[in-house]
């Protein structure tokens, strides 16, 4: 066994080290961020907080907004792996309002993502995720895989463009979140019927029937 295949090897450690380090800038500039706010925190604040350099947090992040969607995304990793299940599972359509649902109870369970989607700064949040490429980038090659195949499976309407239907998911799903929501989001049952009436026949090309929808979800689950 050569040295390069033991848990000790110089290249195993200095990666080990250098994810402990990026979780340490990522918790670091989370509690920045919940302080000051996103826009007036600066990658000094983060550096003093973690106590590195501004030039250690460069190397890991090009700028604040990439540091900024990093938390986020680490916030919405066992989010992901629950939508994982639901996609896999379920009909598109079912899949896409439950994920959603979803979404909506795990930021609201979340200090973390709670404060970031409140109402003083919801606003900040959204503008610096739907600017940021990676982001974007992230959620494309994720939700893009089970556009794909639903499509492939006939339940999506003829000639949908898969970046369109991935950037309409994404900002109705983000768009219920934080405190300022413009529907009554603690009703689940209303929103529920608001995405399978408004969101879903843009992407399926028919109004379902919500009886017979919430029956087959329910026999699903």
């Amino acid at each position: 066994m050569s040295a390069h295949d033991t848990d000790d090897s110089p290249a195993r450690v200095a990666d080990r080290r250098g994810k402990e380090r990026r979780l340490r800038i990522i918790e670091g500039a989370t509690a920045c961020f919940l302080k000051y706010g996103v826009s007036k925190t600066t990658i000094d604040d983060v550096a003093a907080a973690v106590r590195i350099s501004r030039r250690t947090i460069y190397r890991y992040f090009e700028t604040k907004n990439e540091l900024f969607s990093a938390v986020v995304s680490h916030e919405l990793e066992e989010l992901s792996r629950e939508s994982k299940l639901l996609y896999e599972d379920l009909p598109f359509a079912d899949a896409v309002v439950e994920a959603t649902l979803t979404m909506n109870r795990r930021v609201a369970e979340s200090p973390t993502l709670a404060g970031l989607f409140t109402a003083s700064m919801a606003g900040e949040t959204l503008d610096v995720l739907f600017g940021e490429q990676d982001f974007l980038n992230l959620v494309r090659q994720y939700l893009a895989v089970y556009i794909r195949a639903a499509q492939e499976r006939g339940e999506l309407r003829p000639g949908l463009d898969i970046d369109d239907a991935v950037e309409w998911v994404t900002h109705v799903a983000f768009s219920l979140l934080g405190t300022s929501a413009a529907v009554r989001k603690t009703d689940e049952q209303h929103v529920r019927k608001l995405l399978r009436t408004f969101v879903l026949p843009g992407l399926t090309g028919h109004v379902p029937d919500l009886e017979e929808a919430q029956s087959a979800l329910a026999s699903t689950l």
